[in-house]
């Protein structure tokens, strides 16, 4: 599977840098991964979101990591979850025009998640959403994107999977519970003992993604 580094200009043309695994044959689809949030060391490099590109990297899917606006050597700077939405649609146009007309699909970690959701629910050709750990949770003030309105989520005829772990504090399951109801279809997947990092489950929790987009 050739690794390629890329550089992804955004809508407001600021260059991105980012990791692209191409298939030597046929693709399954194209897949975004979002890293969690910058301001706390969040970034492509993350172990869990390397960890579940290479999966869906070995089962042949074009995908794609990046650095959001202003995280390592991405241009810009950090825009609360709203600038980075650009972020996400210029990461879409790129898996797509790999993938030709196979489907495409949005994984997040953490901040990540919230970001690609508002990304996926704007963005027709998105099939299939991965949510891991969004941060619904917060016990202090700190700079999160929204859900999209409820109009955007109940239009959306995608697949949806939130995950998170039983000793996660910024996404309890009980909170879950409700975050994917506004989701139509969506389902949820709890690791007992997992905490917010999924420290003893990374390769697990890369195999429940990657097989639930493989569902599809």
């Amino acid at each position: 599977m050739p690794t390629l580094t890329v550089t992804i200009t955004t809508p407001d043309e600021l260059r991105l840098e980012g990791r692209l695994s191409v298939p030597v044959g046929p693709a399954r689809g194209g897949v975004v991964v979002c890293h969690p949030h910058p301001r706390y060391g969040g970034t492509m490099s993350s172990s869990l979101v390397a960890a579940i590109w290479r999966e869906l990297a070995a089962r042949d899917w074009v995908a794609l990591r990046f650095n959001f606006r202003g995280a390592g050597r991405s241009e810009g700077r950090y825009e609360r979850g709203v600038g980075e939405l650009k972020d996400v649609a210029a990461a879409f146009d790129l898996v797509a025009s790999e993938a030709g007309k196979a489907p495409v699909a949005a994984v997040g970690w953490s901040f990540g998640a919230l970001v690609a959701l508002a990304g996926v629910v704007a963005d027709e050709r998105v099939g299939a959403y991965v949510g891991v750990a969004p941060p619904i949770v917060v016990s202090h003030e700190i700079d999160l994107p929204p859900l999209p309105p409820e109009e955007r989520l109940q239009t959306w005829r995608g697949r949806a999977l939130a995950v998170c772990g039983t000793e996660d504090p910024f996404c309890r399951p009980h909170a879950l519970e409700r975050w994917i109801a506004a989701i139509p279809g969506g389902r949820m997947q709890i690791f007992d003992g997992a905490d917010h990092f999924f420290s003893e489950a990374k390769v697990e929790l890369a195999q429940t993604v990657a097989d639930f987009l493989g569902d599809g």
